[in-house]
C-alpha cells in the first residue's frame, strides 16, 4: 500500500511514468493543481494581482515540480515561491516580485500564528524593575526590508476604494522611479493581518524590542529621536503591544 501511494505520488507530483492508465493519473493530476492554485492564490493574493490569474495558474503548474507537499496540509506549502519567482526570467519586468511575495507569506504565516497569552498587560507591580523590563508584542509579529514600496502595492491591492487604489499605485511608481524601498511591519492583532510602513528609526527599534531586548536597553541604542511615549500610544491603539513583561530570574 506504501508503495502504491508513493508511486502515485510521483507520478501525479512529479509527472513520473507510472504503471497506472494515463486517464486516472490525469484526472488526479488535474485535481491536484487544482487544489495547489488555490491554495497559492489564497496564500498570494497579491501576486496574483500583479500576474493576473492565467498566467499565475501557468506558474503553478512548474513551481509544482519545485517544491514537494510533506506536511498534508496545503496552508504550509509554498514557503519556497517568492525565491522561485525571483529566479524566473519570464518575471524580468517585475523585480520586486519577490518581496512582494515574502510580504504576502508572512500574512499567511501571521494569520496562522498561535495567539500570544497575555502574561501582564499593562499593569506594573510596584516592585518591578522597570530597566528589564521588556514588550510584549501581539501575534504575527514580522518585518520586511526591501527596495521595493511593496507596503503601496500591498495597500493598493487591498484597498476596496477605486480612488485610494490609485493612491497607493501613484505612490508605488514614484517610488520605483525614485528607486525607493519601504519597510513593512506586519501583526495580527485579531484574526487579520495588518501592514504599515516603518521609518528607519522604528525598524531599528523593532529590531531589538520584537527579538526580546529590554526597553531600558533598546532606548540606549536607537536614534535618540526615536519618540517612545508617542510610539507605544500608537502601537497600543492599533493592537501591536498587549503589555508589558519582565522574564523571571532564578
Amino acid at each position: 500500500m506504501a508503495n502504491y501511494q508513493s508511486d502515485l505520488f510521483q507520478a501525479l507530483w512529479l509527472q513520473t511514468t507510472s504503471p497506472y492508465s494515463t486517464e486516472a493519473v490525469s484526472i488526479y493530476r488535474n485535481n491536484l493543481l487544482m487544489n495547489a492554485n488555490r491554495a497559492l492564490a489564497i496564500t498570494y493574493p497579491t501576486v496574483v494581482q500583479l500576474l493576473g490569474e492565467d498566467v499565475f495558474s501557468l506558474l503553478i503548474r512548474d513551481f509544482i515540480q519545485h517544491e514537494l507537499l510533506t506536511e498534508g496540509d496545503w496552508g504550509m506549502w509554498g514557503e519556497t515561491l517568492p525565491d522561485w519567482l525571483e529566479q524566473h526570467q519570464d518575471l524580468d519586468d517585475y523585480p520586486f516580485i519577490k518581496d512582494c511575495a515574502r510580504l504576502d507569506w508572512l500574512c499567511h504565516e501571521a494569520e496562522r500564528a498561535c495567539d500570544v497569552v497575555n502574561i501582564t498587560g499593562f499593569d506594573l507591580a510596584p516592585e518591578a524593575n522597570l530597566a528589564s523590563l521588556k514588550l510584549q508584542y501581539c501575534a504575527g509579529v514580522a518585518l520586511l526590508e526591501s527596495n521595493y514600496p511593496v507596503v503601496d502595492i500591498w495597500q493598493a491591492h487591498q484597498a476596496s476604494d477605486k480612488h485610494q487604489r490609485q493612491s497607493f499605485f501613484q505612490q508605488a511608481k514614484n517610488k520605483l522611479s525614485d528607486g525607493s524601498g519601504q519597510h513593512a511591519l506586519v501583526w495580527r492583532p485579531q484574526w487579520k493581518a495588518n501592514v504599515r510602513e516603518v521609518d528607519e528609526a522604528e525598524i531599528d527599534w523593532l529590531r531589538l524590542t520584537v527579538s526580546g531586548c529590554g526597553i531600558s536597553d533598546a532606548l540606549d541604542q536607537v536614534n535618540p529621536q526615536f519618540n517612545f511615549e508617542t510610539w507605544l500610544q500608537q502601537s497600543t491603539s492599533e493592537g501591536l503591544i498587549t503589555g508589558f513583561y519582565q522574564e523571571k530570574t532564578r
